[in-house]
């Protein structure tokens, strides 16, 4: 059953989500007093410095971007970026690229844990500390950002503090645990997810529960599932960010004609990249931000010229029911590779292979919303499998199947085909062993050391097959 678990989990999550907010609380640490400022004179501006220790730690250590005009005498907002996956001079320059971040403070922690939130609060405790103590910080804008899981640390840290005005969170949103999840809406929120990613449901949900708890939020769809956003999304998000504050009364309204003209101007380009209908979407999204009688006219009259785009109306009919539907290919094939999973029936293996053959003739065509929807498909399933094999908990032949089915997603997974590879034999299946090592050297595979090592194999390498499978594809055999 621990298969079925976990897809379940996977594919419910924001569902489960939506009743854990009742457990959520506040605690107020992460801001400290203010000292006056004793900014280091080495740190460079208008680049990113790296590796600065942080003072009083054992081995801790942090990024941080001064803009290129940075001057103790005014305050300056702050953005503190988590990425446990890129690390913290990347995810300092993924932002920093979008010229909306040129004059904010941008700091990132460098030892991140992927396992522990606690181990984490207590790293940026320590960097709130220091940085509100060394810099020229504007109080009222403090902000925090994440990539990938590092959107959900950032949204933890926003639930745990009075002081972060805003979260600018990219792919992953709320916190998996109940206690660090958002309660009372004391900050805004922006999402950013990718259409071909598997946190692009998830993100959406995300963005619909917080809405329900009454906060400020809004989500910028964009093009693929890049770990970081191409630079013009980021920047249109950065602009809501600020735009959202600017409805608190955190920043000056004088701003609000060139974000205007920036977003205008981004709505055009979004148009130009084949993007009608997300274009449109857009400006429906405008109007909760721009609502003087100068602006309103001039998105009205967008709006209208976008519904007369042919673009438009093919990508509107095409997308018409995708979110219906991909919830039906994913409860069907969350059950149905459950069971078959449980049982570690590779014989069911070619019926998927049909499947996943049927599933992508849906993305052929130019029909873009069908294909973007198969491809988050393929990544659900496969991160799914992968989360069930790292478990630790399957039989043999479970292992087996998942392993095969990870190589039916991706027939060029290495690891999963030397899985294939292990286990089979281990099972005395010497013919699949025997058809997987073909299709791993067909790809390049060419690491005849690592096979040699192998000790489950030991049984295959003996085999005459094996031999004549290495000399046709030029390698050397042992025997």
């Amino acid at each position: 059953m621990v298969f079925c678990r976990i897809l379940y989990l996977f594919f419910n999550r924001i569902n489960m989500l939506k009743y854990l907010l009742k457990y959520g609380f506040a605690v107020l640490w992460f801001i400290a007093p203010v000292c006056s400022f004793s900014q280091d004179t080495h740190l460079q501006k208008g680049v990113i410095n790296d590796s600065i220790s942080i003072p009083g730690t054992d081995l801790l250590s942090y990024s941080v971007y001064l803009p290129g005009s940075y001057d103790t005498a005014e305050k300056w907002p702050v953005f503190f970026v988590f990425d446990p996956e890129g690390g913290s001079a990347k995810a300092i320059a993924a932002l920093t690229e979008a010229p909306g971040a040129k004059q904010v403070i941008v700091v990132a922690p460098d030892q991140l844990s992927k396992e522990s939130y606690e181990a984490n609060f207590y790293l940026i405790k320590k960097l709130f500390d220091l940085v509100l103590q060394n810099f020229a910080i504007d109080k009222q804008r403090i902000y925090t950002a994440g990539f990938g899981e590092g959107g959900r640390l950032a949204t933890a840290v926003a639930a745990l503090s009075t002081d972060v005005d805003g979260v600018l969170a990219v792919g992953g949103a709320l916190p998996e645990q109940g206690a660090y999840i958002p309660v009372k809406n004391n900050f805004v929120f922006v999402g950013m997810g990718g259409d071909e990613s598997l946190y692009y449901r998830q993100m959406k949900s995300s963005i619909d529960v917080l809405k329900s708890r009454k906060f400020e939020a809004q989500m910028v769809t964009y093009d693929g599932d890049s770990h970081y956003p191409p630079v013009p999304y980021t920047d249109r998000a950065l602009r809501v960010l600020t735009l959202q504050s600017m409805g608190k009364g955190l920043v000056p309204t004088t701003l609000k004609d060139s974000l205007f003209a920036a977003d205008m101007s981004f709505n055009r380009w979004l148009e130009g990249q084949g993007r009608a209908l997300d274009a449109f979407d857009e400006v429906g999204n405008m109007k909760d931000h721009y609502t003087e009688d100068r602006f309103e006219e001039v998105w009205k009259e967008r709006k209208k010229a976008l519904r007369k785009s042919p673009l438009f109306r093919k990508q509107r009919g095409d997308s018409y029911g995708i979110e219906e539907e991909e919830t039906l290919y994913l409860e069907d094939y969350i059950s149905f590779l459950s069971a078959d999973m449980l049982k570690g029936d590779t014989g069911q293996l070619p019926s998927w292979e049909e499947e996943l053959k049927v599933l992508d003739q849906r993305a052929e065509g130019d029909n873009m919303p069908k294909s973007k929807m198969v491809k988050r498909i393929r990544k659900v399933l496969q991160a799914s499998v992968k989360a069930t094999i790292s478990d630790r908990k399957l039989k043999d032949d479970q292992l087996l199947f998942a392993n095969a089915f990870l190589v039916l997603l991706d027939p060029k997974a290495e690891e999963a085909t030397l899985e294939v590879i292990r286990y089979s034999t281990k099972k005395s299946e010497y013919g699949m062993a025997l058809f997987y090592l073909e299709q791993l050297l067909k790809n390049g595979f060419t690491d005849i050391a690592r096979l040699n090592a192998m000790d489950d194999i030991a049984l295959l390498r003996i085999l005459p097959e094996y031999s004549d499978i290495l000399e046709e594809n030029g390698l050397k055999t042992i025997y």
